[in-house]
């Protein structure tokens, strides 16, 4: 029991240490924030001083982005969030579910497909649906606390009501006094966010509440907010934004909802005359080539840290979206050093490698136990993947933050990094060094107990090879993990594995170096979650040895599509 204590206690103590104090205050005024209201501001503003524009055809009209949501299951007070369905409950606007898609029920996000669909089909009964889950919002949700009125989810609602507003432009001519109540009740929100900025959290939670003050500046005229909250905006942007782009909680996913951000931003302030928005071109600039650089022949959202394919807008939409407003044409990079990304291109297949942080050292809540792990896609569909995220509360959390749910090793039962609670890390990762050249990158880093482990992967046109060597008591078990997509199957020809895809055409040979290995097909380590709610099943090769301070690995030799076939009849010889 006393020893559990102090362990907790040594968690809780390596984790407040690389807060800033900005952060320990804003824990300690919390609590205060939370009670504060409309003091000094008027309990209703519904007019509108400045006409902005916020529908954007290539992310709010974009078809992948408008699947998720069923606009029928609506019309039926039906929702489906990170593939979870609840009855919407317009009376009490609560659902049994866990806290994350509670936050996206809040976010309103899915009445902008009621909007699309009253464009495209003009029928009145999508207006209606969403006036009914507006008024019912509003009428349930009074107080000003609990998850509706969290800061995130306000600065997501509020934007996404706008888009409505104007996809609904022409029934609400003929309802001004719903179209007044919608609006007094965004105002509304807006104070109460001018409270409650989550200066305890920064981090992608602050640029987005910077994000939505900035629009309702604009939008209410008030000119003393605007300047002060750019000025915010943009030291966050310098903080957030590393110099080769990539926004620096380093997850692929959070830097396409943060570059959706920069785009919204910019196309608002030039709407509203404020030469401000010429300055945030450079970074867009950067962040669309950071975007595409991970992206580009991977043919989805690749699951490095907290990252899933059913949350931000695609990249395409994104770098269409800067394009057409702004004129930025993305570059690729073979290489985004501040943040630890590197891409590795074979005959076909396409390799991005993870040599970067845990996270920013006071905010790391994002972060997973996957340095020198790699996802590689062939002919853009993805092959050996990373485990994804799955949910951020439950039982499952812990396992996909861990080594063994990334194609990197473990050395013993160490993680790479002290990952606790659902955001939590207390000791890090730390020394980590990489070389890049031609086809080859060399990395190594020190575990947060000081083991070391060092990574040499190389990709032609038709070979992968992974050298590991592990550090640490002599001895020791070292697993190194590959795990292998849904849709593909293994077998054996002697100390080799095969991979086939579901026409059961050689895709690819593996063959383990000095190590043993074993084939995953269920249970834990076979989980791959692609987007946030989705659980399926893959596989999972686990290469396992003896720490010996020599090379271990696996060479994998990719085949031309159809030039041989493998039957479970006749097996296949190399």
């Amino acid at each position: 029991m006393q020893g559990r204590m102090w362990r907790k206690a040594g968690l809780y103590i390596n984790t407040v240490k690389y807060l800033r104090p900005t952060q320990i205050a804003g824990q300690l005024t919390k609590p205060l924030k939370g009670k504060a209201g409309l003091k000094g501001r008027k309990r209703v503003k519904n007019c509108i001083r400045q006409n902005i524009r916020t529908w954007i055809t290539e992310l709010d009209g974009n078809s992948e982005f408008l699947s998720r949501f069923d606009p029928d299951e609506l019309l039926h007070n039906r929702v489906t969030l990170l593939n979870e369905t609840h009855e919407l409950d317009l009376k009490t606007w609560q659902a049994e579910a866990l806290p994350l898609w509670r936050f996206n029920l809040h976010y309103l996000e899915y009445c902008i497909c009621l909007g699309e669909q009253f464009r495209e089909k003009n029928e009145i009964r999508y207006y209606r649906s969403f006036r009914k889950i507006v008024l019912s919002w509003i009428k349930a949700n009074p107080e000003g606390v609990g998850d509706s009125w969290h800061p995130y989810t306000i600065s997501l609602r509020i934007p996404n009501l706008f888009v409505c507003l104007e996809l609904f432009q022409e029934p609400l001519e003929k309802d001004r006094l719903f179209r007044e109540q919608v609006m007094g009740n965004i105002y509304r929100q807006y104070c109460i966010l001018l409270r409650r900025k989550e200066n305890w959290l920064l981090g992608n939670h602050y640029l987005e509440n910077l994000k939505t003050i900035l629009l309702c500046s604009l939008v209410f005229g008030e000119e003393n907010v605007y300047e002060k909250h750019i000025r915010l905006f943009q030291r966050e942007l310098r903080e957030q934004i590393l110099a080769d782009g990539m926004h620096f909680e380093l997850s692929p996913m959070y830097h396409k909802i943060i570059l959706e951000d920069v785009v919204r931003v910019a196309f608002w302030l030039r709407q509203a005359g404020k030469g401000e928005y010429l300055g945030l071109l450079p970074t867009l600039q950067r962040m669309a080539d950071a975007g595409l650089s991970l992206e580009k022949g991977m043919g989805k959202t690749p699951l490095f840290n907290d990252s899933g394919d059913n949350v931000a807008k695609p990249i395409q939409a994104l770098l269409e979206a800067s394009e057409r407003l702004f004129g930025i044409q993305a570059k690729e990079k073979a290489s985004l050093d501040f943040s630890g990304y590197y891409k590795l291109y074979g005959k076909g297949t396409a390799l991005l490698f993870d040599a970067g942080k845990i996270g920013p050292d006071y905010m790391p809540g994002h972060g997973h136990c996957d340095c020198l792990s790699f996802e590689l896609s062939l002919n853009g569909r993805p092959l050996f993947v990373n485990g994804g995220t799955f949910q951020y509360q439950g039982r499952e959390r812990n396992y996909f933050r861990s080594a063994k749910a990334h194609n990197t090793v473990e050395i013993g039962e160490h993680q790479q990094s002290e990952c606790w609670g659902e955001h939590r890390v207390a000791r890090r990762i730390h020394g980590i060094r990489v070389r890049a050249a031609g086809e080859r990158i060399v990395g190594e880093y020190q575990n947060y107990l000081g083991e070391s482990h060092r990574r040499r992967i190389s990709l032609d046109k038709k070979q992968m090879t992974v050298w590991d060597l592990a550090g640490g008591r002599k001895g020791v078990t070292v697993h190194s993990y590959l795990h292998i997509a849904p849709g593909f199957c293994t077998f054996l020809s002697g100390r080799k594995i095969g991979i086939a895809d579901e026409e059961g055409r050689l895709v690819c040979a593996i063959t383990p170096m000095q190590c043993d290995f074993q084939i995953h097909d269920s249970g834990e380590l076979a989980y791959y979650a692609p987007e946030f709610g989705l659980l399926k099943q893959g596989r999972c090769v686990e290469f396992c040895w003896k720490a010996d301070g020599k090379q271990h690995g696996y060479a994998v030799v990719f085949e031309d599509a159809g030039a041989q076939t493998y039957s479970k009849r006749s097996g296949l010889s190399y």
